[in-house]
């Protein structure tokens, strides 16, 4: 409980690290995949014909291959945003981002499933761990405008620049377009991410006298006064209470605070050698004695002991200044209050001029006297987005003496068989599994550690079955399964078409597969394509089936037209020889009516005339089809010139 008090208390403080770029390296692509510190990618999906890892490959050139670029295209419940992640292992400094867009509205076979987005931005992880957008005084997010008198699908990049900021992770927002009343899938060749790798910083080691936590500090004056800053502060020690402590405070230029603004003191707290404070000093030209807000103060101590609250609260003024020399009269508090590890209460207290008083959260903790040693379980990734494991991670298992020496480390991974811990080493077990790790010390004493993770880095598979339907088309049944104990799979997609490659462009599009489907045959080869995915975001490779080609017979009739003058009208005769082994039916069609033959014997022809009741004609043609059997049929045309009777 008190480590995760200390970590509740540091983060009360934790603000956005910003640095800039060192002047020894110039900023480069620190999102390249070939690069010494390459991020690790997630997005928010990715169709099968698409790839995530297109997006930091380097290639950023104009392309329509659909696999050399990131997609949205068919996903499920049609977003409002796309995101994409990337994750360093090594902290960057990163100040500009280049975005090269793919579309395909108003191109020529396009069907403006992809649009340029209606808004892009970019977002970092801050030290809290929290998504924060960067910043900068003329940032602003371009967009290509499609040049619609002549469109392309291949956009010019488009770049954004902002304030330095020091992360492990950003991540790339791209805000759906909605066009005609559906929101339109989005798609990037290449994002780059500018900047440099940040110094790597040495930990410090622990010590277990230091501060967890200290007074926020802050001070107003007014432009040409010298600060007043505090003799003293206060500091929570890892099991408290809170105490006050002498500090010395840099000295301060008169230029700090010779005009309105603010700045930052460093200041050195008596007896904590390697820890340092600082305050914040406001600086106004006036200043206002009307308070806005009084910030939560939070304090710990142990059972039995009474909690020990701050003299003081920060407050903030209307003038947007902030001082920490607030004072505050609590409340009483009751014994009982404190009594038991665990509890946690608050405290309210009475501040002059603000009516709504301030609030203080005590919490109660169990004093650290470890005699186990510490166990702790590391992962050398993240899951992805799904919060599973797509790949094996890898992991490390680590043991801190306390009491006494650390002797053996074990781990299991079904908790009941233990081995011993001599290296890192990756869970290949799929499904739920929880890595259970135990440290024994000299004197016998038993420190554990547990954590559950979801693996499956196993790709579902689809399995393919058709019939022929008539001889003219193929039903198509697909049956995916996901090895257990997997994810389960969550979308089965499938496209056909002439070409043999599933990402071949004369194909047809994907679309999800729902129930059996049906393929019309042609005189040339027809392949189906076939991808699922499981909910853990693996992708099948891609299964594809070739189909049978038309299987039907041709007969072979031979048309001619001749013409002829009855009465001074003309007469169209027609003959249909049958140059086929068996008789077929046949009808004839014309512009002045139609006939049907039921029988014409294999080699016989027949003949019959159309009256045109008109003295001339033009040009013409006449059609002739004819079956025979199930599957031998004919379709065919004789043409005529004109002719005149007059």
């Amino acid at each position: 409980m008190a480590l995760a008090i200390a970590v509740t208390l540091a983060l009360v403080g934790a603000a956005a690290v910003a640095a800039p770029a060192t002047a020894a390296e110039d900023p480069f692509n620190v999102a390249l995949a070939a690069g010494e510190n390459p991020p690790t990618v997630e997005v928010s999906y990715v169709p099968g014909w698409n790839s995530a890892a297109a997006l930091n490959n380097g290639a950023s050139a104009p392309t329509n291959t659909l696999s050399a670029m990131w997609g949205t295209w068919g996903a499920p419940g049609s977003p409002t945003q796309d995101i994409a992640t990337y994750t360093w292992e090594r902290a960057v400094t990163v100040s500009s981002s280049k975005l090269f867009l793919w579309q395909n509205h108003l191109t020529p076979g396009g069907d403006s499933g992809v649009m340029i987005p209606s808004a892009w931005k970019i977002e970092y992880r801050n030290a809290a761990g929290e998504w924060a957008p960067v910043t900068g005084a003329g940032l602003t997010y371009p967009l290509p405008v499609l040049n619609e008198a002549a469109p392309v699908t291949s956009q010019p990049a488009v770049q954004a620049t902002f304030d330095p900021v020091t992360t492990t992770a950003v991540r790339l927002v791209l805000d759906r377009v909605v066009f005609s009343g559906q929101r339109k899938a989005t798609s990037v060749i290449e994002w780059e991410v500018w900047g440099v790798n940040a110094p790597i910083e040495e930990p410090e080691p622990e010590d277990p006298n230091a501060f967890i936590d200290s007074e926020r500090v802050a001070v107003r004056t007014v432009a040409g006064t010298a600060p007043d800053l505090p003799e003293r502060l206060w500091v929570i020690g890892e099991n408290g209470p809170l105490r006050y402590v002498d500090v010395e405070w840099a000295p301060v230029a008169a230029s700090s605070y010779a005009g309105a603004g603010s700045f930052e003191v460093l200041g050195d707290p008596a007896g904590y050698d390697g820890q340092s404070v600082t305050a914040t000093v406001h600086v106004a030209a006036s200043l206002s004695e009307v308070i806005e807000d009084v910030e939560y103060a939070v304090t710990i101590t142990t059972p039995g002991v009474e909690p020990v609250l701050p003299e003081t609260v920060v407050a903030t003024y209307d003038d947007g200044t902030a001082s920490s020399g607030v004072p505050v009269v609590w409340d009483a508090i009751e014994p009982g209050q404190y009594a038991a590890a665990d509890a946690i209460f608050d405290v309210e207290g009475a501040v002059d001029g603000y009516e709504p008083g301030a609030i203080a959260t005590v919490f109660v903790v169990e004093p650290l006297s470890q005699a186990e040693p510490i166990v702790s379980i590391e992962f050398d990734s993240a899951p992805q987005g799904s919060g599973w494991y797509t790949t094996a991670p890898t992991v490390t298992i680590a043991a801190e003496e306390t009491a006494s020496p650390v002797e053996t480390i074990e781990y299991s991974l079904d908790g009941q068989t233990w081995t011993p811990y001599t290296e890192p080493f990756a869970v290949s077990a799929q499904g739920e599994v929880t890595v259970a790790a135990r440290a024994t010390s000299e004197d016998d004493a038993v420190g554990e550690a547990s954590e559950t993770i979801k693996v499956d880095t196993i790709a579902p598979e689809t399995g393919i079955d058709w019939i022929v339907v008539d001889g003219t088309s193929a039903l198509v049944t697909l049956t995916p399964t996901d090895a257990e104990p997997g994810s389960g799979v969550t979308r089965t997609v499938w496209s056909d078409g002439p070409d043999a490659s599933p990402t071949g462009e004369t194909n047809n599009m994907y679309a999800t597969y729902e129930e059996p489907f049906s393929v019309q045959l042609t005189e040339e080869p027809r392949y189906v394509h076939v991808q699922a995915q499981d909910a853990a975001g693996n992708v099948e490779t891609h299964a594809t089936v070739e189909l049978p080609m038309l299987t039907g017979d041709t007969l072979d009739l031979q048309p001619t037209v001749t013409q002829r003058c009855v009465a001074g009208k003309v007469y169209l005769v027609v003959s249909v020889r049958n140059a086929d082994d068996v008789a077929a039916e046949v009808t004839i069609s014309s512009d002045y009516g139609s006939k049907t033959i039921a029988s014409v014997n294999a080699g016989g022809t027949t003949s019959t005339t159309f009256s045109t009741r008109t003295v001339s004609i033009g040009t013409g043609e006449v059609s002739v089809t004819g079956s025979a059997g199930d599957d031998a049929t004919y379709e065919g045309t004789a043409s005529y010139p004109a002719h005149s009777c007059g």
